[in-house]
């Protein structure tokens, strides 16, 4: 028997799904903005899109460089 509630361990796969999401659109988003440096507007749009990157993540990341957040 597990020492944890099993709310707690479903907190922590949760946590730990979220995480693996976040890195995986990280590297997307970096992607994209590589490839609205080398290749434009248009081309980073649809590089985002095929990748499932959330609409207000695409317009804040390709719109309002300001708005990104820092590479880790």
């Amino acid at each position: 028997m597990s020492p944890f509630p099993a709310q707690e361990i479903n907190q922590r796969l949760a946590v730990s799904s979220e995480l693996r999401r976040n890195v995986s659109q990280r590297d997307i988003v970096a992607q994209g903005i590589a490839t609205l440096g080398e290749c434009g507007t248009m081309p980073a749009l649809e590089y985002l899109k095929a990748h499932g990157v959330r609409p207000q993540v695409i317009e804040r990341v390709l719109l309002e460089p300001e708005r990104r957040r820092a590479l880790a």
